[in-house]
């Protein structure tokens, strides 16, 4: 005698489902994170040329003159000190600089010196020019 059961009843999640909810949770977290400030936003001059460039450190000067190294905030005399300790182990020796439209020129070109007496190579960030 067969006791056993003939209609089987078989519990398996629907994976078509599972699926579907991780690819609507990756879509979303591409469109959040392209949405994300990296860092303090500061208001870059605009410029009708240049070219995107990557780098490992970034120094941002904001309009009020507050200095942050990689979203750090560091005070003025303790910028190149960071900056040797972030690169010198590095072989990448570019440095981008998020500088404020606001920001006066002599702050930019004492930063820039200080970045050409150490051998780095600093770019300084902009954005495209509407026309």
């Amino acid at each position: 005698m067969d006791f056993g059961r003939r209609n089987k009843v078989h519990v398996e999640p629907a994976m078509s489902a599972l699926s579907d909810i991780i690819f609507m949770l990756l879509i979303f977290f591409i469109i959040a994170s392209t949405l994300a400030v990296n860092g303090e936003q500061v208001n870059l001059p605009k410029t009708s040329t240049g070219t995107p460039t990557q780098s490992t450190v970034t120094v941002t000067i904001t309009s009020d003159l507050r200095y942050l190294v990689n979203n750090t905030e560091v005070a003025k005399e303790d910028v190149e000190l960071k900056l040797q300790a972030i690169l010198s182990n590095s072989a990448d020796k570019k440095v981008v600089l998020n500088i404020d439209r606001d920001v006066p020129t002599g702050e930019t070109i004492e930063l820039f010196a200080v970045l050409k007496q150490n051998g780095w190579n600093p770019f300084i960030a902009t954005k495209p020019k509407e026309e």
